[in-house]
């Protein structure tokens, strides 16, 4: 069976790209793992339209099938063809030629209908699945986009007007997936606090900073984006620096030797503005970094609006361990509703 044209786009949205759960393990070659910024929420709706769902987003090697990631204000497509769609993440107030559907519930759709995502009432992501999964050329291993380096997706960009996406061929009838949905009681939750890992460098700013950094209630600046979540609140200051320090990297008392970067590090540059890095962010870098996102957590750091405020509460890695594995579980089929 051979790819076919299933969705066109009317009017893009305010960025959507194709997007599956990445490519990790290129970091040290420049290359973020990309991805769905809340890969669970990816996972839930390729469960419900058949596909293969991956495995764990950042350390898996499966990414799974390919869906749409939308940001705080979702496209206009028509259906070219019959098939299944799965809207989740994000309540985008989907619509099926002007006629509501449910998230989180596979729906089927006939050539021709118009399928409309309007401004996000909660969350800021939204994720579209079709059956089969969109189908663009793979990029080491994976469909995922990135804009900034224009790889991946679809032309390695966001979504135009008068795109077309092709579907790979779809497992079962249309019948038999149609209906489908997520059981309440695991329909995934996002929780103000997001659990962190202090350091590696957390040793460089004053006691007094590390406290203020735990006890604020940070707020979501609009100049974030897949690269990096700028986080707004009070100043935090640095301990004095060795010369050493001040030779090797700067006089910046944020300056340090540049060290890797993961999905998840919080870089604090001149000590303002705390900045935690996305799935598109890079893979070294010179700031300080006081802390690190758990994995579990980055769902309900992709779905912050700007001005939103979140605080950060500190765990040890046993912990952080324990929240990964419990998260691996995401998208089993137990997670969908008996019909």
């Amino acid at each position: 069976m051979h790819e076919l044209n299933v969705l066109e786009v009317l009017q893009p949205g305010l960025q959507t790209t194709v997007q599956d759960l990445g490519r990790p393990g290129y970091l040290a070659d420049g290359i973020p793992p990309s991805g769905a910024f809340d890969g669970p929420a990816l996972k839930l709706a390729n469960l419900v339209v058949g596909n293969d769902v991956g495995d764990y987003v950042l350390v898996g090697t499966d990414p799974g099938a390919a869906g749409l990631e939308m940001l705080l204000s979702g496209p206009t497509l028509r259906a070219l063809g019959s098939t299944v769609i799965a809207v989740t993440g994000a309540d985008m107030q989907p619509r099926v030629n002007g006629e509501p559907v449910p998230m989180w519930t596979s729906i089927a759709v006939r050539a021709g209908d118009e399928i409309a995502l309007g401004a996000a009432r909660t969350g800021a992501r939204t994720y579209l699945a079709v059956a089969g999964g969109i189908a663009v050329p793979p990029v080491l291993g994976s469909r995922a986009t990135n804009v900034r380096a224009g790889i991946g997706g679809h032309a390695g960009r966001a979504l135009q007007t008068r795109d077309v996406l092709a579907a790979r061929p779809r497992r079962r009838r249309v019948e038999e997936l149609a209906g489908r949905r997520i059981r309440r009681d695991r329909l995934p939750g996002y929780r103000p606090v997001l659990r962190v890992v202090l350091g590696p460098q957390d040793h460089l700013f004053t006691p007094e900073s590390v406290r203020t950094f735990l006890q604020t209630a940070w707020r979501l600046s609009p100049i974030s984006d897949r690269m990096g979540c700028r986080f707004v609140g009070p100043p935090l200051h640095f301990l004095p620096r060795p010369d050493h320090l001040v030779g090797q990297a700067g006089s910046d008392p944020s300056n340090i030797v540049d060290d890797a970067i993961c999905v998840g590090s919080i870089q604090v540059p001149s000590g303002l503005e705390p900045i935690v890095m996305g799935v598109d962010g890079p893979s070294l870098g010179g700031y300080a970094k006081i802390a690190t996102v758990i994995s579990a957590d980055l769902p309900a750091l992709a779905q912050l609006r700007p001005g939103d405020s979140v605080r950060f509460c500190a765990v040890d890695s046993d912990e952080a361990l324990e929240a990964h594995v419990a998260a691996r579980s995401i998208g089993f089929p137990d997670f969908l509703e008996k019909k």
